[in-house]
């Protein structure tokens, strides 16, 4: 028998399917993603890689490889399976077939051991792979629909008000309620499934480590500091080295500080560098594959330095977060999280900044729950997680879904407290992601379909 928050899940899932039933989706032309990020979906299982190769039959992956840290092919040690062939050898990913070119592998011996050239974009006509051996490399061709990620359609530049603004002003505020939680719950439903996939891939201990990671990188930083989990596991983290391996696989350690760096500073930066020069050949990444850290201005105590900082932290006492990770122990979790501190990252933004006047925590309440809104609450499975969810507050609005709320309702003041709870807010995404990203507002059927909301 399903859950209640199953049973509103499948609501909107038959919403989603009629509106789509009869829909015209607007033509999207998907960007390509950066080689980084397609790198890190692979080391992930994010994209489906079984299909057919370009001239050479059918491909299955067996082993996805490592991914490799040092100039080279972008995994190493993988093995495939060509029309029932086992092949063992590396990996190349890009992008397009012809960054192949453009980067000089097919004059670079280090690609001779590549079996598989997997590119996200069709191959030009008559395009061939071939390594300085001039030998043929099969291309797997993996379209957009086959990236099992979480990335949505780019929104339609277009400021009119939309069609579904009317049947919303009309629709009783309990109804749109019982709305916006069945899309909370299609959410919450869909984060659980990914989790699941990832635990049973990697285990509980880094699929949580990982989504820690990607929450203190809050947006900025968030798929660096999730590739960062990824490039720096768990299970590779001594807890007396994991400060300086995350720091120095995060491309922050330097061998000299800058002149403007004082004596504490110097000394912080000694002991972090001692410990990574053990362990700097085995995790450094080479330059072309550095994490991409977001260079825009940011609140200094959102500096990267300092997020990884608060993640080495977390790792030291890593066996009391664990079981705190469910709705029971949130409370708990929020304390033992906002608790955590270091006799150097409290007072310093970064490793070479002057020291603050005042002491700051390490992790601020903001990060702690969003933390529990995506991760702790919907990953439990339990009835009590779902209705705890539904009563967490949020202190304030992301832009774009204030600018999704103002569309959709305008300024109803009977749903004002209701879009200050995370839930209503979680709903307002997943709505913008299905119905407002990617189609032509005046072709949608989402409209029609909430004048028949009955739920």
């Amino acid at each position: 028998m399903n859950t209640p928050r199953q049973y509103l899940a499948e609501q909107y899932k038959e919403l989603l399917a009629e509106v789509y039933a009869g829909a015209v989706a607007a033509p999207v032309t998907q960007a390509l993603p950066h080689e980084l990020q397609v790198q890190s979906w692979w080391a992930e299982g994010l994209v489906s890689t079984d299909g057919s190769t370009l001239r050479h039959g059918k491909v299955r992956i067996l082993d996805r490889g490592r991914w490799n840290r040092c100039p080279g092919p972008d995994f190493t040690h993988a093995e495939i399976e060509l029309n029932g062939t086992r092949i063992r050898g590396d990996i190349e990913i890009d992008p397009c077939a012809q960054a192949w070119e453009q980067h000089g592998h097919g004059a670079n011996p280090s690609f001779n051991q590549v079996a598989l050239h997997v590119v996200l974009s069709p191959p030009p006509p008559g395009w061939y792979t071939r390594n300085s051996l001039h030998q043929d490399i099969p291309i797997l061709y993996i379209p957009p629909e086959n990236w099992n990620t979480s990335e949505t359609c780019g929104r339609q530049a277009d400021d009119t008000l939309p069609r579904c603004r009317q049947p919303l002003a009309e629709m009783p505020a309990e109804k749109i309620r019982n709305l916006l939680q069945a899309a909370a719950a299609y959410r919450v439903e869909g984060k659980r499934k990914r989790f699941r996939a990832r635990a049973e891939a990697v285990g509980e201990r880094q699929a949580w480590y990982e989504a820690w990671a990607a929450t203190l990188g809050y947006s900025a930083n968030k798929e660096a500091m999730h590739m960062l989990a990824l490039r720096a596991p768990l299970k590779e983290l001594p807890a007396r080295q994991a400060e300086s391996i995350l720091l120095g696989t995060a491309g922050f350690l330097l061998p000299v500080l800058p002149e403007r760096a004082d004596d504490s500073a110097r000394r912080y930066h000694r002991s972090v560098w001692d410990n990574w020069w053990l362990t700097r050949e085995r995790f450094e990444l080479s330059p072309e594959r550095a994490l991409p850290w977001c260079k825009a201005p940011s609140r200094p105590l959102n500096h990267p330095q300092r997020r990884v900082a608060a993640l080495a932290a977390s790792v030291a006492i890593w066996s009391r977060i664990l079981p705190l990770l469910n709705a029971s122990g949130a409370a708990d979790l929020s304390k033992l999280l906002s608790s955590i501190s270091h006799p150097f990252w409290d007072t310093h933004f970064t490793l070479a900044s002057a020291p603050m006047k005042q002491r700051a925590a390490l992790i601020g309440q903001s990060r702690i729950t969003d933390f529990l809104i995506n991760h702790v609450y919907p990953y439990d499975e339990a009835e009590h997680a779902w209705q705890s969810y539904l009563d967490v507050k949020q202190a304030s609005m992301p832009g774009s879904t204030e600018r999704t709320a103002q569309l959709l309702f305008g300024s109803r003041e009977d749903l004002k407290s209701t879009l200050h709870l995370a839930y209503a807010q979680q709903a307002l995404m997943q709505i913008d992601a299905d119905f407002c990203a990617c189609n032509i507002c005046l072709d949608c059927a989402f409209p029609v379909q909430l004048c028949q909301w009955a739920h």
